[in-house]
């Protein structure tokens, strides 16, 4: 029911199984001390020798295990963190100076449920174990009073243990071989930048020559203290807690049992539960147990001869769920033999490996080191061991034992978790197992396991899938890429073995080499295939994608859902796609059955079947073409037969004229049935298909489809489709307009339509209004009691600057017309002493057009002359006039859409003319003056003929003529203002409110073609049907006969907005 209890060198405390009290724990080494001194010499990636400096010769190991192209390939071990169990650490050591380490507290649980924090009782009542993994466990030798003077100058002068205190460096030793740093000094370790959590194992001890029975001899003052049950769980729950992926025991009994006796330790309940402590630690968290596995007391001739790995290297034989945690380390010398005093690995064989461990260089205490102790019994009956002075010297030494051998492999184990960041524990172990180097009998033997580990070999990928193997790719490969390509990793070894490859992750994995595993399942992401394969079961993809670049033989690939890409070749085996799969690529595949997708090539191809192919009810053959005769196509060298299934038709690059013919599979064996469909989805549907069957091939022939006219949705669009539809293929905008779906056609019909042309119509329309406006203004003048001050008689002129903005908002048909401009007027006129006035006018201006949503745009240019006159009755008014322009438009039209980019610009004359009369009464109240009005305008807006120049989409026509009648009614006001004692107002202040009806033309409209198509009407931006005009203004008198007016007018609707100012200067003679 009781544990072993381990004591460093000595004997274990009295078990409670079948464990007898020989059998202790010892540290598995033995060692000397030098000094060493290098300098630093930085390693090249991607050259292993230049690694070779002093620090890495001094590990002869390193070279041994191929560690140089673990950094060549940019590994250090950095990000990881591994775990050391032994006789305390002294990470203090400047070779693990800038490192994140941890050291580790544990301790026995007393009874009064505290932990013990004994650091100085070695045996007694108050003795109980705890340790703290960075401090470095002592021992001590003293005399008994029994050993005379004599005999002590004897055992001074001699080969014999000496008197005094001394580090138990080991564990500082085997953390260094592990993890210390590459600083151009001493040595380096394995995993030179990966981290450390240490914890101790041994508590300190002391011993004393003393005379006995059987002559002098060294003698344990008290039993070793190890840690009970509870210190070690909590050892392994602080070091998976901390995140160590590998724990390195450079330990284990100092008398290891032979094979039977080991099964009947396994077998006794109270030893198994206690071993059942360190296989749990494994179980919590996928923590990797590195195990030396043992040393002989003496030199073994052969190694035949050597005794079997010890009981914890063992372990998985008691525990066989742990065995893919663990991990049992031989040592070989440098002619990578078998060291003459190693274990072999005997039954732990399946999980064991061969490591450098002999005159191994690491970090120790030196000889210089300063530590004086002594022991007392106090008077409890307590044996304490006092140190009272403790000054470590920082050196290296050489070690030798499977001691030195495993941590070689610890810190393999760590570049090789850089190196596959995506894999987990055992994957990795397995890895390293699987890449060693056979030295032994061929195949896993029980001297060498399964050979020298080998991290040259290991950073290509395992050499073996021993057990089915789960990739969960998530993450890139560590270190320095040397692939071509974007695979996130490549594996470059020949992997063989019973077990079966699953690609999880969303990763990109590849396997270049010539692999004969049972066969792989494809889950996510990517796997690719570069080598010559045989698998030993099938290939299977489940929703990621298969990517076969090489060859497989003999093999099946099922495509359950996902895709397979197949560039290379499958030689035997057969292929199905499963309903939900997909197959593509240009490589050549033996019999086929397509139940779900295939698209031959990598866009454009060709996939060749060297059989006979199936396509089955249901499924789909995914024709990419490429004008004017590449297409996918299928090669079967074999019979054809089509059970129904969908043909689609899909689109690359280019213009798909009418006529062309694309052969899309070739059957040598003849071809039977069709396809029960055909899909143009993808494809525009102005072109049309037609399949093809003959005896031996299948193609498709282009055509018409649908009218571009019956897909449009405004009678712009209708009317420019209607054009095309009648064009030569050859006229330039058929071909480019067929192959467009149905919303991006209708946009370039919008662009091609010309609507520009009629939109200009009702701009010019728009724009008279300020003519108007100022005339019937000027018709007015001296009508009104603020006008009237000065002579009303006789001669005036003036001059008019103004500026015009707007839009007109589209109709769905037409798009939203924007315009912007200005003009100069300037008149004269004469005021009868009868009441009439009479006038004229002219001037020039300017209106920029710009219809965004068909990328169209106008400049008119115009020039104006004008007649006016009025006469008032009383209060009664009558007013009108004509005026008339000459427009000079020039247009620019830009068309772009996939297979046109063109310009098209015209420049052409037009005449614009009004003629309008109102009606006014005008009221009197103090300063405040009132005039309801009325007033009628006939527009006369004509078009005229032009030619568009540019590419193919230039158009030719006439824009239409617009007749449109304006009737208004309103209400103007005014209020003239004087200073005190002033006779006349020098200040007028005006606004007016009126509605505005629009009868008539409101929708202008243009006739065009294309060269060498049918006219056709198209519409333009409608003048809106109902406005409220807005009037507001101030006018001052400079002078009795001077008058300066500043005005703004608007005329808003739901679909338009017009808005004018002006500043206008008159003069009376």
């Amino acid at each position: 029911m009781r544990k072993i209890k381990a004591a460093a060198r000595g004997t274990a405390r009295k078990p409670m199984s079948l464990l007898s009290a020989a059998v202790a724990a010892a540290l598995l080494a033995g060692v000397a001390v030098p000094a060493f001194a290098q300098s630093a010499d930085a390693g090249q990636v991607g050259d292993p020798s230049s690694w070779h400096d002093d620090e890495f010769n001094a590990d002869w190991g390193l070279a041994a295990i191929g560690a140089d192209y673990a950094y060549a390939r940019g590994l250090s071990g950095k990000g990881i963190r591994l775990g050391i169990f032994d006789s305390g650490s002294g990470l203090d050591h400047p070779e693990f100076a800038g490192k994140n380490n941890h050291a580790l507290t544990i301790a026995d649980m007393l009874e009064d449920g505290s932990r013990c924090t004994n650091t100085t009782i070695l045996g007694g009542p108050g003795a109980c174990f705890s340790s703290v993994g960075d401090q470095v466990a002592i021992d001590y030798v003293g005399y008994n009073a029994n050993v005379p003077e004599n005999i002590r100058r004897i055992i001074e002068s001699g080969p014999y243990v000496q008197a005094g205190a001394s580090y138990n460096t080991h564990g500082t030793h085997v953390a260094g071989t592990m993890v210390a740093n590459r600083d151009g000094s001493g040595t380096q370790g394995v995993a030179y930048a990966a981290d450390i959590t240490a914890a101790k194992l041994f508590f300190n001890s002391a011993s004393e020559w003393r005379r006995t029975s059987r002559g002098y001899s060294v003698v344990d003052l008290a039993p070793q203290l190890g840690p009970s049950d509870g210190a070690i769980q909590d050892m392994y729950a602080q070091m998976n807690a901390d995140g160590v992926r590998a724990i390195n025991h450079s330990w284990g009994l100092s008398n290891e049992p032979s094979a039977a006796l080991m099964d009947l330790y396994y077998a006794d309940e109270g030893t198994r539960e206690y071993l059942d402590i360190f296989a749990q630690g494994s179980r919590d968290s996928g923590l990797i147990q590195v195990w030396a596995a043992g040393n002989t007391s003496s030199v073994i001739a052969t190694p035949a001869q050597s005794p079997i790995a010890g009981l914890y290297a063992t372990l998985p034989r008691a525990f066989p769920d742990i065995e893919k945690y663990w991990l049992s380390v031989v040592n070989v010398n440098e002619d990578l033999v078998l060291s003459n005093r190693s274990n072999r690995c005997g039954l732990s064989a399946e999980w064991c490996v061969a490591a450098p461990g002999s005159d191994i260089a690491s970090t120790v205490y030196g000889d210089d080191s300063s530590l004086e102790a002594h022991t007392t019994v106090d008077a409890d009956g307590n044996i304490i061991l006092d140190v009272t002075k403790s000054e470590p010297d920082y050196g290296y030494g050489y070690m030798s034992g499977t001691s030195m051998a495993a941590p070689h492999v610890t810190g393999a184990l760590a570049l090789l978790m850089e190196r596959f960041p995506y894999l987990d524990n055992a994957q990795i172990r397995d890895v390293l197992l699987t890449t060693a180097t056979d030295i032994g009998a061929p195949g896993v033997d029980d001297i060498y396991g399964w050979g020298l580990i080998n991290l040259k070999k290991a950073i290509e990928g395992p050499g073996l899938l021993r057990v089915d193997t789960d990739v969960v790719m998530n993450q890139r490969a560590g270190g320095t890429k040397v692939w071509e390509g974007n695979a996130w990793d490549d594996w470059s070894n020949d992997i063989g073995g019973p077990g079966r490859l699953t690609k999880s992750g969303i990763g990109w994995l590849r396997l270049s080499g010539d692999n004969s595993f049972a066969g792989a399942d494809v889950a996510q992401g990517i796997l690719e295939l570069t080598g010559d394969n045989h698998f030993t079961a099938n290939l299977k993809v489940n929703g990621g994608v298969l990517m076969l670049n090489g060859s497989v033989t003999g093999t099946d690939l099922d495509i359950d859902s996902g895709m397979a890409v197949v560039n290379g070749v499958q030689h035997g085996g057969s292929t199905r796609v499963g309903v939900n799969g997909f197959l593509g690529g240009n490589g050549t595949l033996s019999d086929t059955r397509v139940e779900g997708t295939i698209a031959p090539g990598n866009s454009i191809g060709k996939l060749t079947i060297d059989g006979n192919y199936v396509q089955a009810a249901g499924s789909t053959y995914v024709a990419e073409i490429l004008p004017p005769s590449t297409s996918d196509a299928l090669q079967v060298n074999g019979t054809a037969t089509l059970e129904g299934g969908t043909l689609k038709m899909v689109l690359t690059s280019g213009e798909y004229a009418l006529g062309n013919h694309y052969v899309l599979l070739s059957a040598t064996g003849g071809i039977t049935g069709t396809f029960d469909a055909l899909d143009t989805s993808a494809v525009s549907p102005f072109l049309g298909f037609k399949v093809g069957y003959a005896a031996n091939g299948i193609s498709v022939d282009v055509g018409r489809g649908q009218s571009l006219a019956s897909a449009a949705t405004t009678p712009n669009q209708r009317a420019a489709g209607a054009a095309v539809d009648t064009l030569a293929i050859g006229q330039g905008l058929t071909q480019p307009l067929v192959q467009l779906f149905p919303a991006q056609a209708m946009a370039a019909l919008d662009q091609l339509s010309g609507e520009l042309h009629a939109s200009a119509l009702a701009v010019r329309a728009e724009s008279s209004r300020r003519l108007r406006d100022l005339a019937l203004g000027r018709a007015a003048s001296g009508q009104d009691a603020f006008t009237a001050q000065s002579d009303a008689t006789g001669y005036a002129a003036w001059v008019d600057a103004g500026h015009v903005g707007g839009h007109l908002d589209g109709d769905g048909n037409a798009a939203r017309a924007e315009y912007s401009g200005n003009s100069t007027l300037v008149g004269a006129e004469y005021g009868f002493d009868s009441g009439w006035r009479i006038g004229v006018m002219g001037g020039s201006g300017r209106n920029d057009l710009n219809v965004r949503d068909r990328a169209s745009k106008a400049r008119i240019d115009s020039t104006t002359g004008g007649l006016y006159a009025g006469k008032a009755w009383g209060g009664l008014g009558l007013r009108g006039g004509l005026t008339w322009s000459k427009d000079d438009l020039s247009t620019h039209r830009k068309v772009a859409f996939t297979g046109v980019q063109d310009q098209a610009h015209a420049d052409y004359k037009a005449d614009t003319a009004q003629g309008f009369v109102e009606l006014a009464y005008r009221l009197d109240a103090g300063a405040w003056g009132w005039e309801p009005y009325a007033q009628f305008a006939q527009l006369r807006v004509d078009g005229k003929r032009f030619a568009e120049e540019g590419g193919v989409s230039a158009l030719a026509g006439k824009a239409g003529d617009m007749r449109t009648d304006l009737a208004t009614a309103g209400l103007r006001f005014g209020v003239d203002l004087k200073g005190t004692g002033q006779e006349q107002s020098w200040l007028s202040l005006r606004g007016g409110l009126a509605y505005r009806h629009a009868g008539g033309d409101r929708l202008p409209s243009a006739t065009v073609a294309w060269q060498g198509g049918d006219a056709f009407a198209v519409q333009g931006t409608p003048l809106a049907k109902d406005s409220t005009v807005l009037d507001a203004g101030i006018a001052a008198r400079l002078s009795p006969r001077v008058l300066l007016e500043i005005g703004y007018s608007g005329q808003w609707s739901g679909q338009a907005r017009d808005d004018a100012a002006n500043a206008r200067l008159s003069v009376q003679f």
